[in-house]
């Protein structure tokens, strides 16, 4: 299918393209199913008598296992030196946790069944742009995995809540489960075929030095490099922009604002196309821009998305445009997520880099905001988690401007400067 011997740039069917494809659609789903349970709440949350808080914790305890598995099996990866390894047994197992939370009838079942869930799911990003870093061609870097990280906003908030939503209004909840589980099933089976770990095409000398993998003494670095710590609270606040929005908006759109279920579908679908295009604009401007900048201006336009939707009640037409607008937050989480944290350290770091960064943001942003927010979502209203998400995104662009530069084209520049004139 994409040959991995064919280093021609003219090449679509080059293994760099099939690479950045293959983990696009594998994250895409597994976000999709993630996201599953906030576009569904409105159709469950009554038939078994879910609250806001519940509602919360679920996405909470997700985010908690999330979060650990993450860093976990991102750090396995690394020490092992195998990608493939690891992604296809948790592939195949998010979907089947998908199946099985269509059949939860009680609180309990959905926490534990949206638990294992996390675990399963965690690992997909460090590990996918692992994958994606090891195979970028340097002028390329930011927008492939900006672009892997895209499909959240095209799948996971775009087709999810439009496919979701209609599925659960025309049958039943229970089905929209089930339908979020069948597209990780296939990638299953694509990335069984055709998915190659980037230790299959080095030498034997470089197999033998073990370059391909973390070893127990280069473990320390990572805690050495400031961009890490700056990143991770990066992480944090921007997730909590992330998670104080994105579960509670639809349910507000639906309670507070009164939109029928398909035009909070279509409301949120436009978001969601929103995160896709800014998802993958974001980083490639930042290719040529450089990654400080464009996190500054992308953590400031994300606060005007839960704003303008706490303050602007139009038609269905001008929320979605304005939704779409606004949703340029998504922007920032290749850059701050992976692409920073893979430039400021070698190729073997970036599995447990990542997953550190993605364990902190989480534990934050997606473990303690959502249970936060739906507790003063109940006590205050629901426009309380969209000023929360708000001040995430405001406080996360006062941060960025710490970060040291990492791209590659600012860098050149630098050094260029700095050299001198020869007469």
């Amino acid at each position: 299918m994409f040959n991995v011997e064919d280093g021609s740039k003219k090449s679509f069917f080059r293994y760099e393209n099939g690479v950045v494809l293959m983990m696009f659609f594998t994250f895409g789903f597994v976000f999709m199913e993630r996201l599953s349970v906030v576009y569904l709440f409105p159709f469950l949350g009554p038939d078994l008598k879910f609250n806001n808080a519940e509602l919360g914790l679920i996405v909470s305890v997700l985010a908690i296992c999330w979060s650990l598995s993450g860093f976990v099996f991102g750090t396995i990866s690394d020490f092992i030196g195998s990608r493939k390894h690891v992604l296809l047994p948790i592939t195949l197992a998010f979907s089947l946790f998908s199946f099985l939370s269509g059949i939860a009838k009680s609180f309990g079942a959905m926490l534990s069944i949206r638990a294992l869930m996390g675990v399963s799911e965690g690992p997909v990003l460090p590990i996918a742009q692992a994958s994606v870093i090891a195979d970028s061609s340097e002028q390329r870097r930011g927008f492939n995995m900006g672009f892997v990280q895209s499909s959240l906003g095209l799948i996971g908030s775009t087709i999810g809540p439009l496919v979701l939503t209609y599925v659960a209004t025309k049958y039943s909840w229970h089905a929209g489960f089930y339908i979020a589980g069948i597209p990780g099933l296939i990638m299953f089976f694509i990335l069984l075929f055709w998915m190659k770990d980037p230790n299959k095409r080095m030498s034997k000398e470089q197999l033998a030095k073990h370059e391909h993998r973390l070893r127990r003494e280069d473990y320390p670095v990572i805690f050495r490099t400031r961009n890490i710590w700056i990143t991770m609270a990066i992480a944090a606040l921007m997730m909590t922009w992330l998670f104080a929005f994105t579960t509670f908006a639809p349910t507000f759109l639906v309670e507070y604002d009164k939109y029928t279920g398909p035009e909070m579908g279509i409301i949120t679908a436009a978001m969601g196309l929103g995160t896709f295009f800014w998802g993958f604009m974001g980083p490639y401007i930042s290719d040529k821009w450089g990654r400080k900048p464009t996190l500054v201006l992308f953590s400031f336009v994300a606060v005007l998305s839960p704003v303008c939707l706490a303050l602007i009640h139009g038609s269905v037409l001008v929320m979605s445009i304005i939704g779409f607008l606004t949703c340029a937050g998504q922007a920032c989480f290749p850059l701050f997520m992976v692409v920073v944290p893979g430039e400021s350290l070698s190729p073997k770091y970036v599995g447990t880099a990542v997953g550190l960064v993605q364990m902190v943001g989480e534990l934050i942003g997606g473990t303690a905001i959502p249970s936060i927010a739906g507790v003063a979502a109940d006590h205050y209203g629901l426009q309380a988690p969209l000023w929360i998400a708000a001040a995430g995104a405001a406080v996360s662009g006062f941060i960025a401007f710490t970060l040291k530069e990492t791209a590659p084209i600012r860098l050149r520049s630098a050094r260029d400067t700095s050299q001198p004139m020869s007469v």
